[in-house]
Formats: C-alpha cells, sequence, structure tokens
C-alpha cells in the first residue's frame, strides 16, 4: 500500500526511489544516445564499449539495466548476460561468477543485476566459492566459451557488464584479464559483449592501457544536468508515477532550487524531490515552492529543516532563502530562518545570490560615502583629461593590397589596365561536397576528453550529442556565438548539423 504522502499528491507509486529503476527512467538527451550507442555495440559486435560519468549518480547503472531490459525483449531467453557490480575480486572469482552467469546459474528474473556483497553470501558467493575451487581458470574459460558459442548458434546475443569500474584503478592483473576475455571469438566475431562502466577516473585509467583502450571502440562520457533536463526528469517521474492531470507540482522557484543544489546529480535531484514531496505532505502545500524546497535544503545541509515564520510582502528582489536573495518575480519573503546553505547559487540570468545585511554600522556608511566621491573625483579627471587622448587611440582599419603578379604586368605594359586592378587581400572559397558557406574549409582536432555537441552556437543550446578527444571534423560554417565565442558547425554522425565551441578544438 501506498504511503499517505504519496496518495496525498495523487500518486500511485513512488516517483523518485533512490534505487536503480529502468521502468522510470527518462530516455532522452545523452541517455537516449548512450543507450543507442550500447545497442549499436551489441548488434554489430563491436566487442567492447566504455560508459563514464563525470561523477557519481548520473544513471550508468540505470542505463545498463535499460540495455538489458531491451535485449530481453528482443532475443527472449536467447539473450544471456553477467552483472559485476562489486568488481574486487580476484581474477579465478571473477571467470568463475562470469562463467556461473552463462550455465546453470542465471539473473533473477525481476530484471535486476546480482549482487556480490554480504547479504548475498549463502546465494552468490557459494557457486563462485565451488566453480573456483573445484575447477581452475582454465576450465572455466572453456565453459564459458562453450555457453557462449551455444548462445551464438542460437542466434541470441551476450553482454559481460562490470560496474562500478573505477574500483579497478591499479589493479592492471585485473584488468588485463577482462582485456584478454573480449578475445573470445567463433568465426571471426566476437562471442559477446563487453561493457565496462564507471567513474571519471576509470577514464584516464584505460586510456593508460591502449591495447584494452582500442578494444572498447564504443564510448560515451556522461554528464551533469541542465535545468531543462532537471525539470524534464522531474515531470517524466511524476506522470509514470500516476499524475494524472496537467499541473505543476514543483514551482519554477523549487526547480531552481533542486539544479543548483544538486549541480545537475540525478541521484541527488531525485532524493530532494522526495523529500520535498513528505514535507510538502506535512505543511498540507498545494505545491512544491520556495518554502518547501528551503526545508529541504536545511534538512539535507544537516540545519534542521525548520522555518521561523513566513509572512507575505512586496518585494523587487524576490524571495530570500537562507539569507539569500533570488532575483525573481515572487512576492514571498522569508526571515529569520535557519543558517545559510554552504553552496554558490547562481541564477540563469548570472545575477548571484547576495547575502541581506539588515543592520550596517555608521562606520562602513562614512567609508562607502568617501569611496562614492573618490571614485567621481577619479572618473571626472579621466574624462576632462584622458578622454581626447583616449578617442585619438582608436585603431583605424586599413584596406591591405597585393602587389600585381606577373601577369598583371604584362597587361598593364600591353595597355590592358582593366585587368591590372589591385586585388584585395580576401581568402577565395574553396570547393567541398558539404561546404555550402563560401569559407575556406577546416578540420577541427578535439582536445578535450569529451566535447558537447549543440543544435546551435550557444553554450544554451540543446546538447544533441558527444564527440571524444582525437577525434576530427570537417568545419562547414562558423559563427560568433552570444557571448563572444567562436562556434564550428559540423556534420555530427554525416547528416545532423553540430556545433562545438572554440574553447574545445583546435582548428587546422
Amino acid at each position: 500500500m501506498s504511503e499517505d504522502y504519496i496518495e496525498y499528491w495523487g500518486l500511485k507509486e513512488h516517483p523518485f526511489l533512490l534505487a536503480p529503476d529502468s521502468n522510470m527512467m527518462y530516455m532522452a538527451g545523452q541517455y537516449y544516445e548512450c543507450l543507442e550507442r550500447l545497442k549499436y555495440a551489441v548488434n554489430t559486435n563491436k566487442g567492447g564499449a566504455l560508459v563514464v560519468s563525470e561523477d557519481a549518480g548520473l544513471g550508468k547503472t540505470t542505463i545498463l539495466l535499460k540495455l538489458i531490459n531491451e535485449m530481453k525483449g528482443i532475443y527472449g531467453s536467447a539473450f544471456k548476460y553477467a552483472f559485476i557490480d562489486h568488481p574486487t575480486l580476484t581474477a579465478s572469482q571473477l571467470i568463475a561468477y562470469i562463467a556461473g552467469c552463462f550455465t546453470n546459474d542465471t539473473p533473477d528474473e525481476d530484471n535486476r543485476p546480482r549482487n556480490l556483497t554480504i547479504d548475498f553470501v549463502h546465494n552468490r558467493m557459494q557457486i563462485v566459492s565451488d566453480l573456483s575451487h573445484s575447477q581452475d581458470k582454465l576450465k572455466n574459460l572453456m565453459i564459458l566459451k562453450e555457453a557462449l558459442i551455444e548462445i551464438k548458434q542460437q542466434g541470441g546475443k551476450s553482454i559481460i557488464i562490470v560496474d562500478e569500474g573505477q574500483m579497478l584503478c591499479g589493479s592492471q592483473d585485473i584488468l588485463q584479464e577482462l582485456r584478454i576475455l573480449i578475445n573470445l571469438t567463433y568465426n571471426n566475431e566476437y562471442l559477446h559483449t563487453f561493457i565496462l562502466s564507471g567513474q571519471r577516473q576509470l577514464w584516464n585509467e584505460i586510456k593508460s592501457i591502449p591495447e584494452f583502450w582500442q578494444r572498447l571502440p564504443v564510448r560515451y562520457y556522461f554528464v551533469p544536468l541542465q535545468i531543462k533536463e532537471t525539470r524534464d526528469i522531474i515531470k517524466h517521474r511524476l506522470m509514470k508515477a500516476g499524475l494524472k492531470d496537467e499541473r505543476e507540482l514543483f514551482t519554477d522557484d523549487a526547480i531552481e532550487i533542486i539544479q543548483r543544489y544538486s549541480m545537475g546529480s540525478p541521484r541527488t535531484i531525485i532524493a530532494m524531490s522526495d523529500l520535498s514531496l513528505l514535507i510538502g505532505y506535512t505543511d498540507r502545500s498545494s505545491k512544491i515552492s520556495f518554502k518547501e524546497m528551503s526545508k529541504v535544503v536545511n534538512a539535507m545541509s544537516g540545519r534542521g529543516d525548520s522555518i521561523a515564520y513566513i509572512k507575505e510582502e512586496k518585494t523587487e528582489k524576490g524571495p530570500v532563502l537562507n539569507g539569500f536573495t533570488i532575483a525573481d518575480e515572487k512576492k514571498v519573503i522569508v526571515k529569520k530562518m535557519a543558517p545559510s546553505i554552504p553552496i554558490n547559487l547562481n541564477l540563469n540570468d548570472g545575477t548571484a545570490y547576495k547575502t541581506k545585511k539588515e543592520h550596517v554600522r555608521p562606520f562602513f556608511t562614512v567609508l562607502a560615502i568617501l569611496s562614492a566621491i573618490i571614485a567621481g573625483l577619479a572618473g571626472g579627471y579621466y574624462f576632462t583629461f584622458a578622454g581626447k587622448e583616449a578617442i585619438s587611440a582608436i585603431p583605424v582599419k586599413k584596406e591591405v593590397l597585393i602587389k600585381p603578379d606577373d601577369k598583371q604586368r604584362q597587361e598593364i605594359q600591353e595597355g590592358n589596365t582593366q585587368k591590372a586592378e589591385p586585388v584585395k587581400n580576401e581568402e577565395k572559397p574553396q570547393s567541398s561536397n558539404n561546404n555550402t558557406t563560401g569559407k575556406p574549409e577546416k578540420e577541427a582536432l578535439i582536445i578535450v576528453s569529451a566535447a558537447n555537441v549543440r543544435n546551435a552556437p550557444d553554450m544554451n543550446a540543446a546538447r544533441i550529442g558527444m564527440i571524444f578527444e582525437g577525434e576530427k571534423v570537417k568545419i562547414i560554417d562558423e559563427k560568433k556565438g552570444i557571448a563572444g565565442k567562436r562556434w564550428y558547425k559540423f556534420y555530427l554522425y554525416g547528416n545532423k548539423d553540430g556545433w562545438v565551441s572554440e574553447d574545445v578544438v583546435s582548428i587546422r
């Protein structure tokens, strides 16, 4: 039976459980793109894939569960997998466990990966122990290969997934064992798809092992969410949990606070959203707003969740959260609240939250007045004495001419001066199949680990993909964005317009 606070909001089930749940996952943006790459790796027998996230809690495990569910739906009983989410085992134990997953010991039917923790000692580690002690590693590999060949002959697919791979950083023996595991082939095809997943330190660790890096050709790097993605995920989970009407349970203020405090981490977003529903239920609120979220932040920061009092008051600066002013058009002021939130919050328009001081000592008032007088005198001096010099220093753009070449000199001597006019120093457009802008064709080299590709030359534009360090693309257009940065246009995946910032490329 659902808890009272779930029923209070008109929901049928929990929308914000922290356990990985592929059914609740919001499949858009980077999650959709990552899933498509993983399915591509499996369906085309690419051999290996690497999934890495900037920080913990960005959805790696959930996307892997989503892949498993989709493969089950496509291949049915001809699909087998091994999921290792606690990889700090010996090489022999890993091989024994993987072999067990593809033979007699199959994964649970609840679509959850098996867990090699103390809670599962009786029905999980016993299998590993029996296999590792009764058979040596070589025999386990032979058993595994036979099982994989049988699945292959049935037209099925096999996946070996190692999650939490950052725990293997520095364990060269285990990493080499996993690398060699990819080499299991039959009729010149890989017998399984090996997927290694972990946090950002895993990326550099695998990259430092070229023979392993090359065997993981399909790669994806998760980054924290933007505010639009945060809003969409919250709304998607509420709808999946049974919210029938179109009402917005979370106000813009609430979404803003969730985004800033969570720093775009889905796990923290989900935790804050769940706690806010509980607080809203106890307060009998009609929506999750600034008031509820301020209590959530205080509770999650270890400062209690109470507010001394709240009153309605008109203000141009907007609501105040623990001493921070939110620059919007709302008319709620929260006073006498708990200590300040220990994070640096910023708004969409770049306006920072400013600490409100109600009492200013006279000394500081006099000091501020003196500073204003000095600044005024300095400004008057500049405009009086330095103005002309500043104006005279404005650079004048000059037209550069190229001297006539030998052919032009000959034409001048023959009296044909019409074709011998000076030529301006301008670059001529080069022809290209994809270049329709009339600008010279350039090549861009990605110089960062992972570069976002956007659908317009703007940092706030929608992200449509990612390209990685060392990749080269043909530039077909370039523009200056709103912030003054230069953006370069190219064809993503050969048929989709994409833009990357000058910060992530080297132009050749």
